[in-house]
């Protein structure tokens, strides 16, 4: 009786296996679920990485704005291409952590992609409110940064913020 049940079981996972893989949403479904358990022990890590960028191009985009040169289709392809890096970098470190066993690869990728979107968001940060003391702490490590996003000289930015935070009022003191 029980071999029989499971004969029956087997022919119907079969079935419904045939049945799923026989249309294209079958195969999206399997796709998904491959990739939901590929990244299962790295979700955090994974989801943060994604948010971190997507931060990064609203907050490119807000500069934008208030540069006067809306480039949200620009915005959106190197966004695009940065989260199809990151997702390459970190699909290969989490299937080195599978095989050793560990999620300390992947962790640390996924820690420095945040950490570099972060910087990148605090230089737009900067940008946008030059007044803010955390912000401030960090102004002469980001006019690198700054300088490239506003295709600027450093020593014009520099002159820039420096002169933006003497004339105007500072409300974190």
């Amino acid at each position: 009786m029980i071999e029989m049940l499971g004969q029956i079981a087997w022919k119907s996972l079969g079935k419904l296996c045939g049945i799923l893989l026989n249309n294209l949403l079958g195969w999206v479904y399997l796709l998904v679920l491959f990739l939901i358990d590929y990244f299962a022990g790295h979700a955090f890590i994974v989801c943060l990485a994604m948010a971190v960028t997507l931060m990064d191009a609203v907050w490119g985009i807000a500069v934008s704005i208030r540069q006067g040169q809306f480039a949200l289709s620009e915005l959106a392809r190197l966004t695009i291409a940065k989260l199809a890096v990151y997702g390459c970098a970190l699909s290969v470190f989490v299937g080195l952590d599978k095989v050793t066993d560990s999620v300390v690869t992947g962790s640390v990728v996924g820690a420095a992609i945040v950490l570099v979107e972060f910087w990148s968001c605090c230089a737009s940060m900067l940008i946008l409110f030059p007044h803010i003391l955390f912000l401030r702490l960090m102004k002469k490590a980001l006019t690198g940064e700054i300088a490239s996003k506003l295709h600027i000289s450093e020593d014009d930015v520099v002159n820039v913020l420096e002169g933006r935070n003497n004339n105007e009022t500072n409300d974190d003191k």
